[in-house]
């Protein structure tokens, strides 16, 4: 009797998730425009230093973006944006010179109108790799960036004029929601390409932008991919588009993680939780699970992994490429961590954590990023837009 309780209770939750997502995705509006990522009330997670000087450190604008066509984005704003992350981690502690400065920066991209994209719109090698170096290194970063100087200091209204006009360009030349088409072959077959980590970040910047600019049909764009992601998973938590790619399958993975975390973060700020949306068991709890599975047993992924589609420099899918101090592949954790320290994920990692004498190498990697979540941050903010120490934990 007990057990046929239990079960109603859960369909009960699933459903009940499931239909509260169905209602934001369909009723959403910004409840607090401009504001993408509140700065903290407690500032001791965050740099609020300007370490560098503004003088020796110029982002001067990249005005063509010229991706490679095979593997790769353009590596020269990923340069540029790990020179401005300089400015944006002290902005995003509140500190007031470094919101001037990525405001200049900004400003002066805007102006130029930077990072214009001139190649292909056909879908093929560079279309997506130009459209991700813009979304990924440009105007998520800077959308959150300016949302955190905005908190800050006073903009004139006509440059915030300039700068917002250069979003929208930026964000609708660079859209690739993938919506309405499906992979028909190979490991990913079935599934929808907008839960595809390129998508996803495309999603992020929509999402960020219709923030900035009040636009509640751009805030809503981005929990179509986020539904799709987690509804489109495999049971075992893996994400049959991301974990195909050879020696980069976690990698990919973890990176389609931080993406959906960024936007549950986000539309947390805005009054929404969905965080715990469910499809029968498919839900963010589950790819954690997977993520960890994995570490405990690496060959878990190497029937999806063999397929190597795309799995640039790391071509043998049974050493898979994780690096412990990148924020691209454990960001996602910090989130995870300090919303859910109950859940028997988190405690699994408490348990390894106890006693490490037995782990193998991946597990160390995970255990090592769990026991920094609250010491220290990571050095880049590609994939979780924003560092994640500072505006990832709760």
């Amino acid at each position: 009797m007990k057990e046929i309780l239990l079960i109603i209770l859960i369909l009960f939750f699933n459903s009940n998730s499931f239909a509260n997502f169905k209602e934001i995705k369909k009723k959403a509006v910004v409840n607090k425009p401009e504001i993408i990522f509140p700065i903290p009330k407690n500032l001791k997670n965050c740099q609020t230093k300007l370490y560098v000087s503004p003088e020796l450190n110029k982002i001067e604008p990249i005005l063509k973006v010229k991706a490679p066509i095979g593997y790769g984005l353009d590596d020269r704003y990923d340069y540029a944006l790990s020179r401005f992350t300089n400015f944006t981690f002290p902005c995003s502690g509140g500190n007031i010179e470094a919101c001037e400065h990525v405001k200049n920066i900004i400003l002066n991209w805007a102006k130029a109108n930077a990072a214009k994209r001139t190649g292909p719109s056909d879908h093929e090698g560079r279309h997506w790799n130009d459209t991700l170096t813009v979304n990924l290194y440009v105007a998520s970063p800077m959308l959150a960036a300016y949302s955190f100087a905005k908190q800050i200091i006073s903009i004139p209204q006509e440059e915030d004029r300039i700068i917002k006009n250069w979003f929208k360009k930026i964000v609708k030349k660079n859209q690739h929601l993938l919506y309405g088409k499906t992979y028909d072959y190979g490991g990913a077959s079935g599934t929808p390409k907008r839960a595809h980590n390129h998508a996803l970040s495309s999603a992020v910047a929509h999402m960020q932008l219709g923030i900035l600019i009040d636009n509640d049909k751009e805030f809503k764009k981005a929990f179509r991919n986020y539904e799709s992601a987690i509804r489109h998973q495999r049971k075992d938590g893996s994400l049959p588009i991301e974990v195909r790619r050879g020696g980069r399958a976690m990698f990919y993975q973890g990176r389609a993680m931080n993406a959906l975390a960024v936007i549950a973060i986000i539309a947390e700020h805005q009054g929404y939780n969905i965080w715990e949306l469910d499809f029968k068991g498919k839900n963010y709890h589950n790819l954690v699970k997977f993520f960890i599975d994995f570490t405990e047993n690496n060959e878990l992924v190497f029937k999806y992994a063999k397929e190597n589609r795309s799995p640039g420099p790391a071509k043998n899918y049974k050493v898979q490429d994780l690096k412990s101090n990148s924020g691209s592949n454990w960001g996602w954790l910090y989130a995870y961590a300090s919303r859910f320290p109950d859940h028997e994920n988190i405690q699994r990692l408490k348990q390894w954590s106890e006693n490490k004498n037995n782990l193998n190498n991946y597990q160390r990697k995970i255990v090592t990023v769990f026991e920094n979540i609250s010491k220290k941050g990571f050095g880049s903010a590609s994939w979780t837009v924003v560092e994640p120490y500072c505006h990832f934990t709760k």
